[in-house]
């Protein structure tokens, strides 16, 4: 059991740290941009699509961690206001959810993909499928998270104990 903890953790590091590289490299590549337009008077074509791309490959990874960790954007109205009694059946029911819609949206990213893989970029050694890689790739990864996450809930609302004897 140690082991798997200590290989999860190793994996959350991992996932951490490429969506880190992902938006670093993102802002060096906007800040390569800015010195070469506006100092050098010269422009890098491919610095859009590449800020791009790494962008949404830095959100996606941005969202296993946010997660994972259950900092995720959502509307703490039921968190702040509804009583334990609706909280416990309300919050795991809307991870199953996000996990069931990512399932879906998984499901659907093959045709994208598919669609986009006879587009090129101009300026980009790839084509636009290796954008949209990322929804099967990391979707897969945040519905596993999601999974965590429920088992997590259901832990603190049904089970309460079993968190304090692991963390003592």
């Amino acid at each position: 059991m140690a082991a798997l903890k200590r290989l999860i953790f190793i994996l959350d590091r991992a996932l951490d740290n490429l969506g880190a590289l992902a938006f670093m490299g993102m802002m060096l590549v906007l800040c390569l941009q800015i010195v070469f337009r506006y100092f050098l008077q010269s422009s890098i074509i491919w610095a859009t699509p590449m800020a791009m791309f790494l962008f949404v490959w830095a959100i996606w990874f941005g969202g296993a961690a946010g997660i994972r960790d259950e900092n995720q954007i959502r509307v703490e109205f039921s968190e702040q206001f509804l009583p334990v009694s609706i909280q416990r059946i309300l919050l795991p029911a809307i991870t199953l959810a996000s996990a069931a819609f990512l399932v879906l949206v998984i499901a659907k990213s093959g045709r994208i993909i598919e669609l986009q893989s006879a587009a090129v970029y101009d300026t980009l050694p790839f084509n636009r499928d290796v954008l949209f890689v990322v929804v099967p790739i990391v979707g897969s990864i945040i519905v596993l998270q999601c999974i965590r996450v429920f088992v997590r809930q259901v832990k603190r609302y049904y089970f309460p104990e079993t968190l304090e004897q692991q963390q003592g």
